[in-house]
Formats: structure tokens, C-alpha cells, sequence
């Protein structure tokens, strides 16, 4: 992304003893370098700025890339990316793909024998309840009265208005991931307190809900499809997003919707989104020229650098005699692959071509 990233500082209030105190009960902080909520949204910039971030969350892992100043301590910047965990559970879980590494419990997700404390499950967690907890801040920070305290108005208060329907979609978003992995979990908002608080426990039905009805909300709040800066989220994505809560609703709640997941696929497909003829160039660098990416995540090899993402999608995949210049890097990490009997299912013509079962 082109537009600067801030990060999202949780400050939680210690009750201190007359020995442990400094300054009485002074409770900014004394290093100045870091950022609380009454100054991080002093200039008009910042509303853009922090939501940035909260796209970013899904592509980086810390603030200085592709390792350091992690967003969240104790968690392995690589694996513990954003869209490389999910990877992770989407696809090693499946006949898919396979990886050969011996990292830690790696392999787990091939056995289909994971434990809810395995080390990768653990950061996909996180990842998704980081995500939640930002967008959350976010929210709490941009309402009509936050808004007036500051005396924002004009075209700014008008363009917050859009920038929280896009947070809103992507809580939903990670919401939703939540669900189709893990199910029942614990839940929150922006209405809820910041510290010393224990968030209810949401089954699929309630999460299931709630996802529904912030995405119907929004829908006619974010931009029209395609009218938005590339990687941020229109209606598009809303459309994207329901036709997939709608496909699975029958896994999630016992209930068929294929209806309503037929109705925003069509609205996807009527807004004039179409196929790319030659399948490479969606992973090209100009794909924002693309016509089939409906809601990247956006990366960039100077800006937006990680061990997780695309970067570990593309050099994973690449191992033994295959060029690496081939797919524009410079080595292979020698790790994902499939198994031979997907393989011997699969029919494909030219390699520029997409391959059928």
C-alpha cells in the first residue's frame, strides 16, 4: 500500500501501589515515541492512515517487514502471517497440497490430527483476534461523538463515514474466517470496554448473524465495485463476501441459503468482472490492471515486504529443477507441493492455462 501505516497501541491502566507508582497516577506514557488514541488521530491524515493498517494487518506481521517490531510478541513473523496461516488451514488441510518441511507440528494438518495448542493454530488465532481487536479500536475511535470532540466535519467526516464501512468489513471478514475455522469464539465490538473484560463465547448461528447483518448494513455504504482505491474493499467484496457466508450456511447452521449465495454471485458477476484469459497474470505486479481480483491483498517488494503471503505462496511452491526466475524471484524455498493422486485427476493444456478435475 501507497499510504502510510500507524500502529494500533492498546494502553491498559495498571493499579499500581504508593511504592510501584511514578507521577502519582499519571498514566501516559513516559516514552514519547509511543502513541495513544489522544494524538495518534490529531492530524486529519490519520483516519487514512490507521485504516491502513488495518488492511495492512493482512499482509505484514509488524511494523518494520518483512520481520521486527512484530504486532504481536511470541509469534513467529513468517508462519504467523496473516495469509499464510490461512493458507496453512484452507489448504494443507485438504488433498490439495502438502508441504515437505519438518517445522514443528507442520505436518499435522496433512494427518488430520492437529490439538487446539498447536503452534500454528495458536498464531492463525491470534492473527484473526488481532485483526478484530484493531478494527475494533478503530471503530471506537471514528463515532459521531470522538468525531466532534475533535471537531472534524466537512469532506473528512463524510470520508470516515466510507473508511468505517471498510473496517466493518473487514471485522467481518476475520469474523468469518473465524467461524469456518474455529467455530464458536469469543466475540466483540467497539461498544464493548477496553481492559478488564471477558468476552462472551458466539456459536456459528449468532456469529453467523452478525457477520450477515454488518455486511447487509454496509453494503451500500462502501463504494460501487470498482470505484474504490485498489485493495481497499466496495461492494464487491460485501457481494463476495455474503455469496460465501451463504454458500457454507448449510455447514454453519444446517440451513440451505444457495439462493442468497446465487444472488450476490450474480451481483459480483454483473458488475463486470470477468476472468483473466492468461491465469499468470493475476500474480503479476500490474494486476491491479486485472479484471478477475475483486479483493487483493495488496504486497509490495520494497514497501510491503513479508515471510508470509505471496512471497511464501510463490517460493514454497518452488523446488527441484524448476526455474525460479521462471515465477520473477530469485530461489525456491523447496517446500509446498501436491500429492501424485491429485495429479493423476487433473487435465491441463498449456501451463498458461488453468488446469480442470
Amino acid at each position: 500500500m501507497k499510504f502510510m501505516y500507524l500502529k494500533l497501541m492498546v494502553i491498559i491502566a495498571l493499579i499500581c501501589t504508593s511504592q510501584g507508582c511514578v507521577k502519582d497516577l499519571d498514566t501516559l506514557p513516559l516514552d514519547k515515541n509511543i502513541y495513544t488514541s489522544n494524538v495518534a488521530f490529531d492530524t486529519p491524515e490519520a483516519y487514512l492512515q490507521v485504516l491502513a493498517k488495518l488492511y495492512a494487518g493482512f499482509a505484514v506481521s509488524g511494523q518494520q517487514g518483512p520481520a521486527g517490531q512484530a504486532d504481536i510478541s511470541g509469534i513467529d513473523e513468517g508462519f504467523g502471517q496473516y495469509l499464510r496461516g490461512f493458507w496453512y488451514h484452507q489448504e494443507l488441510t485438504t488433498d490439495e497440497a502438502v508441504i515437505g518441511w519438518n517445522d514443528q507440528t507442520i505436518k499435522n494438518f496433512h494427518n488430520q490430527n492437529w490439538t487446539a495448542s498447536d503452534g500454528f493454530t495458536y498464531a492463525f488465532y491470534s492473527r484473526v483476534f488481532y485483526q478484530v481487536a484493531a478494527c475494533n479500536e478503530y471503530l471506537r475511535q471514528t463515532t459521531d461523538s470522538k468525531l466532534d470532540e475533535r471537531g472534524v466535519s466537512g469532506t473528512l467526516r463524510s470520508d470516515i463515514t466510507k473508511y468505517r464501512a471498510e473496517a466493518r468489513f473487514l471485522r467481518a471478514l476475520s469474523y468469518w474466517h473465524a467461524l469456518d475455522i474455529f467455530r464458536n469464539v469469543p466475540f466483540a465490538t467497539e461498544n464493548d470496554p477496553v481492559g478488564s473484560f471477558v468476552a462472551p463465547q458466539y456459536d456459528a448461528t449468532k456469529l453467523f448473524n452478525f457477520i450477515e447483518a454488518e455486511l447487509l448494513d454496509i453494503e451500500d455504504k462502501v463504494s460501487a465495485p470498482r470505484g474504490n482505491q485498489y485493495g481497499r474493499a466496495d461492494q464487491a467484496a460485501v457481494w463476495t463476501l455474503l455469496s460465501k457466508l451463504y454458500l457454507n450456511a448449510e455447514v454453519y447452521l444446517g440451513q440451505k441459503k444457495y439462493d442468497q449465495s446465487l444472488l450476490y454471485a450474480e451481483k459480483v458477476l454483473n458488475a463486470g468482472f470477468t476472468l483473466e484469459p492468461e491465469y499468470g497474470n493475476l500474480f503479476l505486479a500490474d494486476n491491479h490492471n486485472s479484471k478477475e481480483i475483486i479483493f487483493p491483498i495488496n504486497f509490495d517488494g520494497v514497501q510491503t515486504r513479508t515471510w508470509g503471503g505471496m512471497t511464501f505462496i510463490i517460493r514454497a511452491g518452488i523446488g527441484g529443477s524448476m526455474d525460479p526466475a521462471f515465477s520473477g524471484v530469485a530461489g525456491g524455498w523447496g517446500g509446498s507441493r501436491t500429492t501424485k493422486q491429485l495429479i493423476e485427476k487433473v487435465s491441463c493444456g498449456s501451463y498458461r492455462n488453468r488446469c480442470r478435475i
